[in-house]
């Protein structure tokens, strides 16, 4: 089983991948092998850069180490104008998906970009994968290049209340995925019961395709 969460920053997802991984998951992401290249590219230490990333207020601080760019910025620049022009838009894709295992059941954090999912379902095909959209209020992508990824909508739950989704934030390719979609307005553990309803139904449904 792979679950792929997709969602705008503050949503949720890794803490859906933190709660699957206790329940045996690997966590796998797209983002943690550019986090190394913009470090190798600037010539930073990754410990120096996540200390800054993953407070709101520094991640967007520009940085005379990173040549005046923010930590974000650091990233699409490294990802848009060093990496992709060179290997192509799906090489972060192609690089994950060589470290999936036959028989294991994995997590994404991260997805949001159609390069990056089409190497996962060459890899593995289309019935072992399943992608969970997250929506959060007051969390969209204005500040982020991903987008919502397109498919069947499986089934829908809404914690606390519905967070509408924008519609120019889906992208218009259709991938014959199974999607299912929470909206993450409650706590924690609501969270985490709904990730296990659909873990079971997962398991219901590649079962049946077998």
């Amino acid at each position: 089983m792979i679950v792929i969460f997709n969602g705008p920053p503050g949503t949720g997802k890794d803490e859906c991948c933190l709660f699957l991984e206790k329940k045996g998951f690997g966590h796998l992401s797209f983002k943690k092998l550019l986090l190394q290249e913009t470090c190798k590219y600037f010539g930073v230490g990754i410990d120096w850069f996540m200390s800054g990333y993953d407070d709101r207020s520094k991640k967007e601080a520009s940085s005379s180490y990173l040549q005046g760019f923010s930590r974000r910025e650091a990233m699409i620049y490294v990802s848009e104008c060093i990496i992709k022009p060179k290997y192509g838009k799906d090489f972060f894709g192609k690089e994950v998906s060589n470290k999936i295992e036959k028989g294991k059941d994995y997590c994404f954090s991260d997805g949001g970009f159609k390069e990056e999912l089409e190497p996962i379902i060459n890899k593995v095909g289309t019935n072992d994968i399943s992608l969970v959209q997250l929506t959060r209020e007051g969390c969209d992508f204005s500040s982020d290049s991903r987008r919502y990824l397109n498919g069947t909508l499986v089934n829908e739950y809404i914690i606390k209340k519905e967070t509408p989704i924008i519609k120019s934030h889906i992208l218009p390719d259709n991938f014959s995925i199974r999607i299912y979609r929470i909206h993450n307005n409650g706590n924690v553990k609501d969270l985490h019961g709904t990730i296990e309803k659909i873990c079971r139904q997962e398991k219901e449904n590649t079962g049946k395709q077998a």
